[in-house]
């Protein structure tokens, strides 16, 4: 799950006082956990906003599985590591049922 939008991302990205570009960490179709909200979340897509990298994270809406849907959230890059929850994978396509979180973007 490549999303086609990430070398635009990173052009888009490029730091114009220094002339340098930021690369994301991560890419769509791996599972994070966010250290602040203490979740799994599998990268559906990533993008900049106002030059931040940012992540939108589909999150199980039950712990270790994605059969009741997920939540659709936006995580910031900082709190963020590769998760090791090997029981929770990928979501499958039957599995995909996702809904907007209440959430403040970026938790």
């Amino acid at each position: 799950m490549q999303d086609a939008t990430f070398p635009s991302v990173v052009k888009g990205m490029a730091l114009k006082a220094t002339g340098h570009y930021r690369v994301a960490k991560f890419h769509a179709g791996q599972l994070l956990y966010n250290r602040k909200t203490k979740e799994d979340g599998f990268i559906s897509r990533v993008f900049a906003d106002h030059g931040i990298i940012m992540y939108e994270v589909w999150v199980p809406k039950e712990p270790n599985s994605w059969k009741a849907g997920y939540w659709i959230s936006r995580w910031f890059e900082l709190v963020l590591k590769l998760s090791g929850n090997e029981r929770l994978g990928s979501p499958s396509r039957g599995d995909q049922r996702g809904h907007i979180a209440d959430s403040v973007p970026g938790n």
